[in-house]
């Protein structure tokens, strides 16, 4: 089971009582490794001493309610395990630079913002017009069309964040459409959702609980066709190395070559999983990147990761990260973009094939998915197996179902969300078969509304103690198996409608 996994686990199980004393028999107890194997892993995972970041996220919870309450702050201190003021003072000005009364007549921002995978957790917001943190942040895109360049690095200054978001929850599409704004492409999210295939999808691994399930190079049985597909339907030329075939300098290569010209690249890991992200720039000849990565900030990816003042990450490990996996360039050329009937038959064959088999990168391994309405089969029979959530498990495993849940949620509630857009798109520049465009829109976002519904059973989308206690009651699980049945029926009836489409366009 992979490691992030386990320091998910450890932040959840923190977070959860970062108002009392911390119990490592029970960290123990809820990992399955030893206190000693988990300050192990946990430094070799966050760079980060266990005991650094408990002291860390008391002060950043202190400072949430310093801000945010009327709470007198010798009382914040005692709730937060301070043995005394006068040590919580001096460990609050370590962190900060700033006494804890200063902090609050000052009004520094603090709010909540994903601090592992998918667990919400109070944050300091680092201030632009202040120096009273360690890593000042200027999320400030006032910079554009500024490039910082010298004889080893070169950096673009301007190029628009890429970060999971309430309305937007794939990375690719996210960075690709960062890239083309920042060349001057208008490009809408929803377009490349629908041209990529994403907008469609649903895969459930049949071999295992799959935490890649959705990822959108699981669409079709070529991994890259669904970059091929964006590009194609955003009108540019491009290019695609992979590390299979490449060493570090091909790498270093491709980006410089990019970035000297001013083109932003996106990359396929960098930090984290095989996600994509956007490189802005390079230091030290290339071995030093900067850019946009939506796991920049989560703990469990945090070793050799540190924030530029523009708010771009700053990593010189990604080669060691055995996930990044290729970078792809963007050409200034532009040509006409595929046609909405072309959209509309892929959307179909993804939407009807039962089964697709995706070959790894190294062409030795491949993952077998159920797709289209199988899917869905998949996925309610999958939650509501009890051998798979046995008593006494240990959090990481489930956190891996709570996550394919989660993640299959996305796919459908995001997904069939701009499926509808886009059909509605497709209706208004298609007046004789609007009214068929409509009824297919509704069918869509009903489905999407089924996995909403599924969190009001589950008690939310995060991933934290309470929704995890939630979903491993056998109950839950069944009243969110039936709402994934009824979210495969919509589907079905949409997909009708779409083949009608597809032959009156």
């Amino acid at each position: 089971m992979a490691y992030f996994l386990y320091i998910t686990s450890i932040a959840t199980y923190i977070e959860a009582r970062i108002k009392t004393d911390i119990s490592y028999y029970e960290l123990e107890k809820i990992t399955g490794y030893s206190y000693r194997h988990i300050r192990e892993i946990f430094k070799e995972c966050t760079s980060t001493p266990l005991s650094k970041y408990i002291l860390e996220r008391r002060l950043s919870n202190a400072a949430f309610d310093i801000i945010h309450t009327h709470k007198r702050l010798i009382d914040i201190a005692f709730e937060y395990k301070f043995n005394n003021y006068d040590t919580f003072c001096r460990a609050f000005r370590r962190h900060t630079n700033v006494t804890p009364s200063e902090f609050r007549s000052n009004q520094y921002k603090v709010g909540r913002r994903c601090i592992a995978m998918g667990l919400y957790a109070p944050v300091i917001y680092e201030n632009e017009d202040s120096s009273f943190l360690h890593h000042k942040i200027q999320e400030d895109f006032n910079m554009n069309s500024n490039i910082e360049k010298n004889d080893t690095s070169c950096i673009l200054y301007g190029v628009p964040k890429v970060a999971y978001s309430f309305e937007e929850c794939t990375p690719f599409p996210v960075a690709l459409k960062a890239c083309l704004n920042y060349m001057g492409q208008s490009i809408d999210y929803t377009y490349i959702m629908a041209v990529s295939g994403a907008a469609f999808r649903l895969r459930w691994n049949l071999d295992f609980w799959d935490g890649g399930n959705v990822d959108i190079m699981n669409i079709y049985n070529d991994a890259f066709e669904v970059f091929r597909r964006s590009f194609d339907g955003v009108g540019r030329t491009y290019s695609i190395l992979k590390r299979c075939n490449s060493t570090k300098q091909d790498f270093i290569n491709f980006i410089k070559s990019e970035i000297d010209e001013g083109r932003p690249v996106i990359a396929l890991g960098i930090i984290g999983p095989p996600e994509a992200c956007v490189i802005t720039g390079y230091r030290e000849n290339g071995n030093t990147l900067l850019g946009w990565n939506c796991f920049q900030n989560n703990a469990e990816f945090a070793k050799g990761v540190s924030i530029d003042i523009s708010g771009y990450f700053i990593c010189d490990n990604w080669w060691e990260n055995k996930d990044t996996i290729a970078l792809m360039s963007i050409g200034e050329k532009e040509y006409t973009p595929i046609s909405q009937k072309d959209i509309i038959k892929n959307a179909i064959n993804i939407l009807t094939t039962d089964c697709i088999t995706v070959r790894a990168l190294d062409s030795k391994n491949k993952n077998t998915f159920a797709g289209g309405q199988n899917a869905y089969d998949k996925w309610a029979t999958s939650i509501t197996n009890e051998k798979d959530f046995p008593s006494g498990a240990i959090t990481p495993l489930l956190f891996e179902r709570l996550m394919c849940q989660n993640d299959a949620q996305t796919m459908v509630g995001e997904g069939r969300s701009y499926a509808a857009c886009f059909m509605e798109w497709v209706g208004r520049e298609n007046q004789h078969i609007s009214s068929y465009c409509t009824e297919a829109a509704k069918h869509f976002r009903s489905s999407a509304q089924c996995v909403f519904d599924m969190n009001e059973l589950k008690g939310g989308f995060e991933q934290n103690e309470k929704v995890l206690k939630k979903f491993s009651e056998p109950q839950v699980r069944k009243g969110i198996s039936a709402l994934i049945l009824k979210a495969k029926k919509h589907e079905q009836n949409a997909c009708n409608l779409l083949q009608i489409i597809y032959q009156e366009i």
